[in-house]
């Protein structure tokens, strides 16, 4: 099932959101994304914990995801997720690296 979550500013722009599946008792997150002017203030944690709320809701206890190296890995470390795999070789010397948590 597809997962959606927006935030929008008060006049209504969007400034970020997540995009995501749900299937299987797991959860996927494909996309984090914030407008850089709106980066450094909580708002992508409090995207992640929406994102992790919704998928529990849907009777999920784990989510999966990946970012590329020049990324986000840390704020996904800090967020309590493990990192499981690395694809070396990525274009421009990166990595892709790939996690997971279980929801408790």
């Amino acid at each position: 099932m597809p997962l959606s979550i927006r935030a929008t500013d008060d006049d209504g722009t969007l400034i970020g959101g997540v995009t995501g599946w749900t299937w299987g008792g797991c959860g996927s997150i494909q996309s984090l994304w914030l407008s850089p002017e709106h980066r450094g203030r909580g708002l992508g944690s409090r995207l992640l914990t929406a994102a992790e709320s919704e998928i529990r809701r849907r009777g999920c206890d784990r989510v999966v995801l990946a970012t590329m190296s020049f990324q986000a890995p840390g704020f996904y470390l800090r967020h309590g997720y493990e990192q499981v795999g690395l694809t070396p070789g990525m274009p421009h010397g990166s990595a892709k690296h790939h996690f997971h948590k279980r929801l408790t």
